[in-house]
């Protein structure tokens, strides 16, 4: 796995070094606008992708640390949506002792599965700093990535590439690598750029677009 992890990476450093804007791919992203070489995400940010992050940061900068208890998302609506509690990575077993064997059974086998809600505006704007940090740490000696929520703009011209489906909210994510934007038109609703206020009647997620910094 290691291996092809480098061998993705390194082709990626050298697509990108050719300049050839047709040729170059970023993994699990479609190109949108080839102009401003931007890309988005060809599904929501799953569960398993928040994770992650938590993961990460808790690692970095522990557990009681103000950096991770920014990532927590809202629990309760998290619950209330999939009927299953939200298990943070990293729990302990007396932490998992307060959680039923149906949560720990959903989050050990579908969380990569699905969409991640229950998280914030900001929590999404932090989580895209934080997958640019991460993704540039990468691939350092190339050029620079930089991930945002998409404007809706960016869903406009999605749409033009996308695989237009009617799923129900919090339907399974499709293949990432299906080489088209799904979900554009149904599952979760998304958060877009500078649209902090959303209140609907239905679960919020949210993707990220890319942009190739020259």
């Amino acid at each position: 796995m290691k291996k092809r992890a480098s061998i993705i990476i390194l082709l990626f450093s050298l697509i990108l070094k050719t300049g050839n804007i047709i040729a170059q791919k970023i993994p699990y992203m479609t190109q949108i606008d080839s102009k401003e070489m931007k890309y988005i995400d060809n599904t929501e940010v799953s569960i398993s992708d928040w994770r992650e992050y938590e993961f990460d940061i808790k690692n970095r900068f522990g557990s009681n640390s103000q950096e991770f208890l920014s990532t927590i998302p809202d629990t309760a609506l998290f619950r209330r949506y999939y009927n299953y509690s939200f298990i943070h990575p990293n729990a302990n077993n007396m932490e998992k002792q307060n959680f039923s064997n149906a949560d720990v059974g959903f989050m050990k086998n579908n969380y990569d599965k699905y969409p991640m809600i229950g998280v914030s505006y900001e929590q999404c704007i932090n989580y895209c700093k934080w997958r640019t940090e991460r993704f540039n740490w990468k691939i350092k000696g190339v050029e620079q990535i930089e991930f945002s929520l998409p404007t809706q703009e960016d869903y406009k011209k999605a749409e033009s590439f996308a695989e237009i489906t009617f799923n129900p909210p919090l339907s399974i994510l499709k293949n990432k690598k299906s080489g088209k934007p799904q979900g554009i038109t149904d599952n979760v609703i998304e958060y877009t750029l500078g649209n902090k206020d959303q209140v609907l009647d239905r679960p919020i997620g949210f993707r990220c677009v890319a942009k190739i910094i020259k």
